[in-house]
């Protein structure tokens, strides 16, 4: 045998072990993905097991045990059924805890609360919620998510036709639906802007009580449309991971002028759906142009309060008397945004 036949040979037994070794090499990854899968899988399927993730704002051990007896308690959805991933999840170990913190951390006390509001997101689905839920409310342009950006401060401009459209009683359909303004807020943030915030990272709602006209809706769209908002503010909220804040807070401007008494029944409802859905949820609740008689008013509405909402609230001084000079008002201020 030549020099030149056993030099092939050797050749050919050198690559049939690498592909040998290479093949063993890939069946055994591909073992290790597989079998990745199959826990990643299998705790998706079962959720018997009760854990609590300690978050950065979540660190005490008194915390951490009062929410997982309340998970025991109240197990979460195996199925999200109240918000998505980021957005008020009701199985983030968060979601637990600000229903624990109004009630004194206790989860005797709690249950019963959290067992209400996860029937009522079952309910109701605030995450699912689009303007066209609440045509009515959305084309009155009382509730207005601030925005920075070119073309922000026309949703600012006080436009009465709208009203008159709100309450045109013709037969003439295609007149109105022609004539109709465009839902709000939108789903989505306009182009070429961005969500307002309070320096603090607050995302801002401006609340004009004369453009609101809570008697031409039904009960069920009022309460939709309270849903649709508040978990659109939620959505607002600017993302923790970049910012390295701990945000999780709402803040509403209210401007009370055009406040009448007949309003009370619906800022009733609207208070008990803050209060009992979404505790821990209140960043700042400010008051501009408030009527000379509202102190009477607000004796009767402050019982409606719990503690932790009536700490968020702010009356402006009588020179903050539009949007802009309450936004510097509230910057000027030290807002809680988180949990803690």
């Amino acid at each position: 045998m030549t020099f030149l036949h056993l030099r092939r040979r050797s050749r050919r037994r050198t690559s049939s072990s690498t592909i040998n070794h290479v093949l063993r090499t890939s069946l055994t990854s591909y073992c290790h993905v597989l079998l990745f899968l199959l826990v990643i899988s299998s705790s998706f399927l079962y959720n018997n097991n009760i854990t609590v993730n300690a978050s950065p704002t979540i660190k005490d051990k008194h915390h951490l045990t009062a929410i997982a007896e309340l998970k025991r308690l109240v197990p979460p959805p195996i199925k999200q059924i109240g918000g998505s991933s980021e957005v008020d999840a009701i199985n983030d170990d968060a979601y637990y805890a600000r229903f624990l913190s109004v009630n004194e951390w206790d989860p005797i006390k709690t249950e019963s609360s959290i067992r209400q509001s996860i029937e009522w997101r079952k309910r109701v689905q605030p995450h699912k919620l689009r303007p066209r839920h609440c045509p009515t409310l959305c084309r009155q342009y009382a509730w207005l998510a601030l925005t920075t950006g070119p073309g922000s401060k026309m949703i600012l401009n006080d436009n009465n036709d709208n009203d008159d459209q709100l309450q045109d009683d013709t037969n003439n359909d295609y007149k109105k639906k022609k004539n109709q303004p465009p839902l709000d807020p939108p789903y989505n943030c306009p182009p070429l802007q961005s969500w307002r915030t309070t320096k603090h990272g607050l995302p801002i709602t401006y609340f004009r009580c004369w453009k609101w006209k809570p008697e031409l809706a039904s009960s069920k769209e009022s309460e939709t449309h309270l849903a649709y908002h508040i978990h659109h503010l939620l959505r607002r909220i600017p993302n923790n991971n970049r910012k390295k804040k701990d945000v999780s807070r709402i803040c509403v401007i209210f401007d009370m002028r055009g406040f009448e008494t007949y309003m009370l029944p619906h800022i009733h409802k609207c208070i008990n759906i803050l209060r009992c859905q979404y505790p821990g949820r209140a960043g700042a609740m400010c008051f501009i142009n408030v009527p000379i008689y509202f102190t009477t008013v607000w004796k009767i509405i402050s019982p409606w309060l719990d503690d932790e909402i009536r700490s968020k609230v702010f009356f402006a001084e009588r020179g903050v008397d539009d949007v802009e000079k309450a936004v510097g008002f509230l910057n000027g201020m030290k807002l809680k945004t988180g949990l803690f």
